[in-house]
């Protein structure tokens, strides 16, 4: 955002400034004195792991021009020049984030969902950029924090920013959306995640459905059409909506999809009565689908959807998310390590089924987390997906992936083994992959599985392009 005078961020936080000069100005937020930039703002947030307050001298040392604070240090301690009091570092935060939102001009694009989220953030962010200043949120910084942390850092030329929601609890995705105030809201998808912290898929749905009910009435409601939760929570919002699916009266119609790892899924869509391709560098249908939502994504922006086709065409996959690598010996590695869920790991398998391997389909399946009660029966049924799909070779990895290989073997993968964490697969997998292999890696984040595909990389060698 343009830089704020101490006194307006005081205005804005809620807050009292106790030292420092109201009038000194300020154009970086950071809640980690690790990625501070000399003359930004320190949010002291204490955590149930730490307490910034304990970091207010490393957030003076790395330059910070001020500190917002609930407990104000001692005269004689190390801290930042200027002081910000506040009741309540959080809500301060999230209150400066709402602040800088109400930038004239600035127009707001935000998503939610089950899963895609932060590919379809990046696509979405790619096709504006065709025609539009963008910035949008990094990495997957997407709650309470992430947020307003993505309104501040919203530079002062940025025309459009596409904002990132998670939650884990009823409530969340609606004060985010009060705070960003979208012009454009979509929801991706409901499924089986977080079913740890919610009662059953509806609640879910409910939860995400309340970027719908938040929204302006002037706003656009971006509707999956072939998600019957996400046709349901776009109700809560009487406003113009952009609909996208397999529906012929969708606004994006999609008419077909390669589904394919290499070189990447390609996605035919039929927009105003034209059909058209991309030809995505990510792979897999999950991906051709997130692409279909940030194309409705971008016409409900008012923004040019061929133009935004062609620059999605470009976007290179993050690490740890459908990242294809080939090793030496021919053989491929789609690293998909980031996260997983039934849903997702479903459609992943959907794509080593369609795929050619000169050798054998290797799965490395981390534990899905947060499923709630039924994780063991989720984790069957993963065991026995990945047979029906032609995987030859399953490694378990997590408590919970034994299910998985127990299931596996009985489907018919012969070779099937357990391993206790990713640090023992990364020991054991890399060995056992030969000539032509296609491997995929793919678990919960928790589970740390890049160790993996770190040791392919080291062990393997990536192959000359």
């Amino acid at each position: 955002m343009p830089a704020l005078s101490l006194g307006e961020l005081a205005a804005a936080a809620g807050g009292t400034l106790l030292r420092g000069e109201p009038a000194a100005r300020v154009a970086s937020f950071s809640i980690d004195t690790r990625t501070l930039s000399p003359g930004g703002v320190f949010f002291a947030l204490k955590g149930t792991r730490s307490d910034g307050h304990d970091f207010l001298s490393a957030a003076a040392r790395a330059g910070a021009a001020c500190a917002v604070v609930q407990r104000v240090p001692d005269e004689a301690a190390e801290a930042p020049a200027a002081l910000l009091r506040v009741d309540d570092v959080v809500a301060a935060l999230g209150r400066a984030g709402a602040a800088a939102r109400r930038r004239p001009g600035l127009r707001i694009v935000a998503l939610t969902g089950s899963a895609g989220k932060t590919t379809t953030k990046e696509l979405i962010a790619a096709g504006l950029s065709a025609r539009r200043r963008v910035h949008c949120t990094r990495g997957n910084l997407n709650n309470h924090l992430g947020v307003p942390l993505t309104l501040l850092g919203c530079p002062d030329e940025a025309e459009i920013a596409v904002v990132e929601m998670g939650m884990s609890a009823p409530g969340e995705i609606a004060a985010l959306s009060r705070m960003a105030d979208p012009d454009v809201a979509l929801v991706t998808n409901v499924r089986p995640v977080h079913l740890e912290f919610f009662r059953s898929v509806d609640d879910i749905a409910a939860a995400k459905g309340e970027i719908y009910a938040t929204l302006r009435p002037e706003a656009v409601a971006v509707v999956n059409l072939d998600d019957e939760a996400c046709r349901i929570q776009a109700a809560r919002h009487p406003g113009p909506r952009v609909t996208f699916g397999r529906d012929p009266s969708a606004d994006v119609v999609l008419e077909g999809i390669a589904d394919r790892f290499v070189p990447g899924a390609e996605l035919t869509f039929r927009h105003q009565g034209k059909a058209s391709t991309v030809p995505l560098r990510i792979g897999g249908a999950h991906a051709a689908l997130d692409a279909l939502a940030a194309l409705a994504a971008v016409l409900a922006a008012g923004e040019d959807v061929p133009a935004a086709a062609n620059a999605m065409a470009s976007v290179e996959p993050p690490p740890g998310r459908g990242r294809v690598h080939r090793l030496a010996g021919d053989a491929i590695l789609v690293d998909d390590s980031y996260n997983s869920n039934p849903a997702a790991l479903a459609s992943v398998l959907g794509t080593v089924r369609a795929a050619e391997a000169a050798g054998r389909k290797v799965l490395v399946l981390g534990d899905m987390l947060e499923l709630g009660r039924d994780e063991e029966g989720f984790h069957r049924e993963a065991g026995e997906r990945a047979a029906a799909a032609g995987v030859q070779v399953l490694v378990g990895v997590g408590p919970r992936a034994k299910a998985a290989v127990e299931a596996a073997r009985r489907a018919g993968i012969a070779e099937a083994w357990h391993e206790p964490d990713a640090a023992a697969a990364a020991r054991s997998v890399p060995q056992r992959i030969g000539p032509g292999d296609l491997v995929v890696v793919k678990g919960s984040r928790g589970m740390r599985l890049e160790q993996v595909v770190e040791a392919l990389l080291r062990t393997r060698g990536e192959a000359a392009r």
